[in-house]
């Protein structure tokens, strides 16, 4: 495959970041205005407003402007701004990664390890993150283990997203329209209006389509419209504040996301000239509601409410076998609530050397997925698949005769204790307690795809309780007003589980981290860096293989042994006049326990029942979606026209080296390297301004994600460009 770009080595951009020479020199021909001083980052995943440059957490900031600057319009495209991220989009899931921990596959079975929580409540992890970004007020992304505050699936680091609050003290709205190649169109409307100087409104609406799929060539005996997106949200932002003591903030989002259906191909077969045959669909619909309460009491102690309600429905059919001929249909459709609420109690953060957060946290998970006649859970197919039936099967041969239920419930408490030793020294202890329950039902059947499926294939109702203890201690040493070392270990877990298929069952993954950190200011608040470095141990790695036992499904199972993935981080953010530099990279190794008696489905099926030929063992396997090397640079410079006119070019590049999908390597599981290059140039003057934008600019050709052990190849993002008019008022 043709490199179109050449990534300096990872020596040669770690001695740029933390030279002293280059991040001191980069304001050497400014004068010494405040104009050029970056503003002050902070990060509130810890219950507080904190300045990231002081907190022990490896985390990075994007502001809104930031998004809209990098063209980070949805979850998928974060990977590409923040290091140590990677993402696989499977349509309504996902493999989200940081660190190379949080899921190794797809199944509703399977656990993630990294959380997203939306002004802050969590969502469901793992699925339904492909809300667009809009009228956003920052995004915090925290590597590591972030069990304490967050709980059972932050081993791997947790997302918090915030949206813009309403605001008091004006009126304001913006209007913003799009158009793109491949008949895209978009417009988003936001409207934010005080009621009084107690009350305030927020409003904000986001369309976006596209009417042509992207693709080369799309044939075939399907229906509905693959890669077509109609998607439409709408958010309602409520803030009372009749004092200083009492405030309180609602928010309200509807989502309206109908994506038409994920396009795929498979290893062997063209990524972007595409035979399909299935029926497309691809829609979630959601809702949900956030309440924030806090009261001050007189001394600055908070008491704080955050309540939330989450329900979204979806449908996901698509072609499990890309561009092969063979029929090989995957129908889904379900409802998903989540029900969330957490109490904390926060001393306040400068009355002296002790401060605290005390914390309870209860949620609730109900998770329904239709049966076979209702068009929810079933795989239909053709002869040579389970059944051995012939192509245009009018019935699947595997399904759900009654519907999949699943219930979890959580209940936590947890404490934060930070402690000044001096003026330079300060250490922070925090332990979370979880008590976590799940139980399901499942009920499948099989048939020969000529007629509807009888025979019963697996029914049952596994569940258990599990509790857990995570932790973190910290020592911050503080060399002077803008320098932080930091030093960091942490346990936290991913919850046990049972497989949906057979209802064997599968251990908690534990996850214990040690890092370093130093963040650090220059040249006189211009220039910022953070970097660090870390080592994990894993026991129970989570892993799913094809079963020995199950032909043709898969399972989850745990490695044997100890599991490690270690790495380091490094950031910086700069501003000289009129030019801005950000960039970041991740350097990440890994090697698992392991993995005995598990099918490769590389070596033909033996002929003669218990010949153990397509039978493996893995031993020292890479954690899949987890590239060794990632890098991105953003710089803009912003030229003054006269007459009131500005100009600003900006340019963003980031690359991933080659990573597996699977922990079976293959070339039909390689992702390979990728470097992808957007631009833009922004017109502005007084309250409006046009925006020129392109993304994947050399339009590279590339793998977004693999599923199945190479069944099922996600073609990436063509090229694409438009532009963008907005005013404000």
């Amino acid at each position: 495959m043709r490199q179109v770009f050449t990534v300096p080595s990872y020596r040669w951009v770690l001695a740029v970041a933390s030279s002293p020479l280059f991040v001191g020199g980069i304001a050497v021909a400014q004068d010494k205005s405040q104009s050029d001083v970056l503003e002050e980052v902070t990060v509130t995943a810890q219950r507080r407003v904190q300045d990231l440059q002081a907190v022990p957490i490896a985390a990075t900031v994007l502001t809104g402007d930031m998004l809209e600057e990098k063209g980070v319009n949805g979850i998928y495209a974060l990977q590409y701004a923040a290091p140590g991220l990677t993402m696989a989009d499977y349509g309504s899931a996902n493999v989200l990664n940081m660190r190379g921990i949080g899921r190794s596959a797809v199944d509703i079975e399977l656990p993630s390890g990294v959380v997203l929580y939306r002004d802050g409540v969590p969502t469901f992890p793992g699925y339904f993150q492909n809300e667009p970004y809009f009228d956003m007020g920052a995004i915090e992304l925290l590597r590591g283990p972030q069990g304490t505050f967050v709980g059972k699936s932050a081993a791997g680091g947790a997302i918090f997203i915030r949206t813009a609050s309403p605001e008091l003290d004006k009126f304001s709205a913006k209007l913003e329209g799009e158009f793109g190649n491949f008949k895209q169109w978009g417009g988003t409307a936001i409207v934010n209006a005080p009621v009084n100087d107690q009350f305030a409104l927020r409003f904000a609406f986001r369309h976006f389509s596209r009417d042509e799929v992207m693709v080369d060539s799309l044939s075939g005996p399907f229906t509905g419209r693959p890669g077509r997106p109609d998607l439409n949200s709408f958010r309602m932002g409520a803030l009372w504040k009749p004092n200083d003591k009492l405030s309180e903030e609602f928010r309200l989002d509807w989502s309206d996301l109908d994506f038409g259906g994920n396009l795929t191909s498979s290893y062997g077969y063209p990524l972007y000239d595409l035979v399909q045959n299935c029926d497309y669909y691809y829609r979630d619909k959601s809702v949900r509601a956030v309440n924030n309460l806090k009261y001050s009491f007189d001394g600055g102690l908070v008491l704080s409410s955050v309540s939330g309600y989450q329900r979204t429905h979806t449908i996901n059919n698509f072609d499990r076998n890309g561009n092969q001929p063979r029929v090989n249909i995957f129908d889904s459709e379900g409802t998903f609530t989540l029900y969330s609420q957490e109490f904390n109690l926060i001393s306040p953060d400068d009355a002296g050397p002790f401060s605290y957060v005390l914390g309870v946290f209860a949620q609730r998970t109900d998770s329904v997925i239709l049966d076979w006649p209702q068009h929810g859970f079933n795989v239909t197919g053709e002869a040579g698949d389970l059944g051995g039936f012939v192509q245009g099967s009018l019935f699947p041969y595997l399904g759900l005769d009654k519907n999949y239920t699943k219930r979890e419930d959580e209940l936590s408490g947890f404490v934060d204790v930070k402690y000044n030793l001096s003026d330079s020294w300060q250490t922070e202890l925090g332990v979370r307690y979880s008590n976590y329950k799940l139980k399901t039902f499942t009920s499948i059947v099989i048939g020969d795809g000529l007629t509807p499926p009888t025979i019963p294939f697996y029914s049952g109702t596994p569940g258990f309780t599990e509790d857990d203890l995570d932790a973190k201690l910290s020592l911050t040493y503080k060399l002077d007003a803008d320098q932080n070392i930091y030093a960091l270990v942490s346990h936290a877990h991913v919850t046990a589980g049972v497989n949906i298929i057979g209802g064997a069952p599968f251990k908690k993954e534990i996850i214990n981290d040690y890092e370093v950190g130093w963040k650090a200011t220059w040249a006189g608040g211009r220039v910022r860096t953070q970097m660090g470095g870390y080592y994990q141990t894993i026991t129970n790695y989570q892993a799913q293989f094809a079963s020995a036992d199950l032909p043709g499904q898969n399972i989850l199972q745990n490695a044997e042994g100890p599991s490690k993935v270690y790495g380091f981080e490094a950031a910086m953010q700069a501003r000289a006049g009129q030019f801005s530099l950000d960039a970041s990279l991740a350097l990440l190794d890994s090697k698992l326990g392991v993995f005995p008696n598990v099918v490769t489905p590389f070596v033909p099926p033996p002929v003669n029942p218990g010949d153990p030929s397509n039978i493996i063992t893995i031993t020292g396997g890479e954690t899949p979606f987890a590239p060794k090397f990632s890098f991105n640079m953003g710089a803009s410079y912003e030229f003054e026209l006269g007459s009131g006119f500005t100009l600003t070019p900006r340019v963003d590049v980031s690359s991933q080296a080659k990573q597996s999908g699977s922990l079976i390597v293959d070339p039909a599981t390689s992702l390979q390297a990728r470097t992808l290059l957007n631009a833009g140039v922004r017109l502005e003057k007084g309250n409006w301004y046009a925006d020129l934008w392109g993304t994947n600019l050399t339009d590279k050709r590339y793998v977004a994600g693999i599923q199945d052990i190479g069944n099922i190849w996600y073609p990436g993002a063509l090229r694409q460009y438009g532009i963008k008019f907005g005013m404000t008022f």
